[in-house]
C-alpha cells in the first residue's frame, strides 16, 4: 500500500478546511515543522532580522501629496487620500515625536491608539481591519500595515498571522514587506509605512 505523506496544512485542506477555520486549527496547535506558520521577522525595509526595535526611527524616501481625509465618527480612525503635489524632504517611520508625526500630511489611515476600537493593537500579534487596511502590532510600539485585498483573487480576506500576512480564502502568504511566500502570493501585497508617537498611529504610502 502506497502511503502519501502530508503536512498538517495539506491534510486539513484535503478534508475540506479552508479560510478562517483552517487558520484557527493551524494556529491552535503549532509545531516547528509547520511551514505555514514559520516565524519570519522582517523590518520596515523588507530585510530579515532577529528582532524588531521599536525605539529607533528610520529615514525613508520622500513622499508627495496632500491629505483629503474624513473622520469616521467615534471609531478613532481617520482615512485619507492623496492628491496634489506638495513634496516633503523626508518622512520618519516607527516611533517618532508628535511634531514629526504632524508633518505627515498624506496618509491612508490615522488611528487614535487610546480608542477602544483599536484595543487589539495593544498586544503583539493583535490586528484590526479598518478602511480596507490591515493594521497589526508586531511588538510594543511597532506596527505594520497592508492593503486588505489579496492579489491572488481580488478579495478582502487578508489578516495578520503572527509574523506575516495571510489570505483566509485560499492561503496566499505574504511577508511583512509584501513579498509572496508561496505560489498563491506570488504577485505580492501592497504594504504601507507606519509612524506613531505613542498616542496616534499614521499609516501612509
Amino acid at each position: 500500500m502506497n502511503q502519501e505523506k502530508y503536512s498538517r496544512y495539506q491534510f486539513l485542506k484535503s478534508i475540506g478546511f479552508k479560510g478562517s477555520a483552517l487558520m484557527a486549527i493551524l494556529a491552535a496547535c503549532t509545531r516547528k515543522e509547520d511551514a505555514i506558520l514559520e516565524p519570519l521577522i522582517v523590518n520596515k525595509n523588507g530585510q530579515q532580522v532577529t528582532s524588531l526595535d521599536s525605539t529607533k526611527a528610520t529615514q525613508v524616501a520622500s513622499s508627495t501629496g496632500s491629505a483629503a481625509g474624513s473622520t469616521s465618527g467615534s471609531s478613532g480612525s481617520t482615512s485619507g487620500s492623496t492628491s496634489g503635489s506638495t513634496a516633503t524632504s523626508g518622512t520618519l517611520v516607527g516611533k517618532i515625536t508628535t511634531d514629526e508625526l504632524n508633518t505627515i500630511k498624506s496618509y491612508v489611515l490615522k488611528l487614535d491608539l487610546a480608542s477602544t476600537t483599536v484595543n487589539a493593537l495593544k498586544t503583539a500579534g493583535g490586528y484590526i481591519i479598518s478602511s480596507g487596511t490591515v493594521v497589526a502590532c508586531v511588538s510594543d510600539g511597532e506596527y505594520v500595515a497592508a492593503k486588505n485585498l489579496c492579489t491572488h483573487e481580488p478579495k478582502q480576506r487578508i489578516i495578520f498571522n503572527r509574523t506575516e500576512y495571510y489570505c483566509t480564502d485560499h492561503g496566499a502568504r505574504f511577508s511583512l514587506a509584501g513579498q509572496g511566500l508561496n505560489s498563491l502570493g506570488s504577485r505580492g501585497l501592497t504594504v504601507y509605512k507606519t509612524a506613531n508617537d505613542g498616542k496616534t498611529l499614521v499609516i501612509f504610502a
